[in-house]
């Protein structure tokens, strides 16, 4: 900075000698002054235009041009800058072709999507699992090429789920696993892999379940009714009668779990269309399954509620079972004197929310993320711990939920307990006229 000043100074002197040289040469002192100052600006302005140039063609290293004054301060902090930006611009260059490199190795097809859904970036397993045609479709919206009701869904709200699982567009006989992933500012990862190999080996697995489950119905229903002739035989001693009382409650659970097993099946065995169902009446089917409830498990703790009467365009024994096993779980899993809220009702989107709410214990978020899981009990303490069930019963309304095309919520909280709400879509909702009142099932009137 000294020698900048110093520079400078010298200059000023010698413009300085110049202007009284010229005033003595010329006898005006005015015109020397003048013709001093012009030729400073001039100066001036010509090393203003090399650093313009210079700064016009990029700051070029190659073309750094000296200049002992000011200058030539700006130019070596720019110098300075330029460089420290090329080793950063080399150094993110060489990390990005490295995460390129690793990305595009992954066996798993792999998509970046910005915040309107257009292909970004793709790696090799992309264009043939997913028909991504290379450089062609960086652009298009991922929705053009995996045409799929359930995709679409999907991708509006990835958090409902954790995967889905669709034919891939390139080649309809296999089945790829797509997860979407959040990350940045409003970008979307999607990884997608072929769970053909998988897919029919639980298909092969399902239909075994479902004719294991179908041939010990039958056996199960001989063997209970056998169990209720010995009731009536008196000759049976006390140890007799507990025998008696095991068999019983056993032959009633494996007889639940074989019929929970059915309904799985039946569920996962297709694909529900947006037109295909039955007009479901909602609060008959509610009230009839409250009704139906063992008394002992609710004793009057049950109010149920709805905004509007409205049909569902559904299957109605999957509907029913949708609201069996939350219902019943709410009641299992809160304590006695607790009440339990059922409702239906509209949301500003026309979609049909099912809402089960108890005051239990609710759900750790270390089980949350497996809870609809099959055979999944979570981690059960105290008096839970003794409630019996097949662990089908939240997997039982996850795959209902999907095959209606509705979204199954949880939210928990072990302070204030569990509400689970089924999500219907609007196009399954057929309104009614009449409108609705509130009912309370705890002494079962009307208010």
């Amino acid at each position: 900075m000294k020698k900048i000043w110093i520079t400078e100074r010298l200059i000023l002197i010698l413009a300085l000698f110049a202007a009284i040289g010229i005033s003595v040469f010329t006898k005006d002192w005015i015109l020397s002054v003048l013709v001093v100052l012009v030729g400073y600006i001039g100066w001036l302005y010509y090393r203003l235009i090399r650093l313009e140039q210079w700064l016009s063609r990029g700051t070029k290293v190659s073309e750094v041009f000296d200049d002992n004054g000011f200058i030539g301060i700006i130019v070596q902090h720019l110098y300075r800058q330029k460089k420290h930006s090329n080793e950063r611009k080399k150094r993110t260059k060489d990390i990005l072709g490295r995460l390129n490199r690793n990305i595009a190795a992954l066996p798993d097809a792999t998509v970046l999507l910005n915040q309107y859904r257009q292909i970004e970036w793709c790696n090799e397993p992309a264009q043939y699992l997913l028909g991504i045609h290379g450089r062609n479709d960086l652009g298009q919206r991922i929705t053009n090429l995996i045409r799929h009701p359930e995709f679409s869904s999907y991708l509006d709200a990835p958090e409902a789920r954790q995967y889905i699982e669709v034919r891939a567009p390139g080649d309809t006989e296999l089945t790829i696993q797509i997860r979407i992933v959040r990350f940045g500012d409003d970008q979307t990862l999607l990884i997608a892999r072929n769970n053909s190999d998988q897919a029919l080996l639980q298909e092969g697995l399902k239909n075994f379940v479902a004719n294991a489950s179908h041939e010990l119905k039958s056996p199960l229903t001989v063997i209970s009714g056998h169990l209720e002739m010995l009731e009536n035989e008196k000759e049976l001693t006390e140890q007799g009668q507990k025998s008696l009382k095991t068999a019983q409650r056993q032959t009633h659970k494996m007889t639940g779990l074989v019929e929970d097993l059915l309904l799985l099946s039946q569920v996962e065995s297709y694909q529900l269309q947006a037109d295909e169902g039955k007009r479901i009446d909602c609060h008959a089917l509610t009230r009839n399954i409250i009704a139906a409830l063992d008394v002992s498990l609710n004793k009057g703790r049950i109010e149920y509620s709805a905004d509007e009467l409205f049909w569902l365009l559904g299957v109605k024994v999957e509907v029913e079972g949708i609201c069996i096993n939350l219902i019943e779980n709410a009641l299992k899993y809160s304590p006695e004197k607790t009440s339990v809220s059922v409702s239906w009702s509209l949301n500003p989107q026309d979609e049909l929310l099912f809402s089960v709410s108890d005051c239990g214990a609710g759900i750790s978020s270390n089980d949350l993320p497996y809870i609809t899981e099959r055979y999944y009990r979570g981690s059960l303490t105290g008096n839970e711990s003794s409630t019996e069930g097949s662990g089908l019963g939240l997997s039982i309304v996850q795959q209902a939920a999907n095959k209606h095309g509705a979204t199954l919520m949880i939210d928990s909280d072990p302070e204030r307990g569990s509400c689970f709400t089924i999500s219907f879509p609007s196009y399954r909702v057929l309104k009614r006229s009449e409108k609705s009142t509130v009912i309370n099932f705890g002494d079962y009137q009307s208010l």
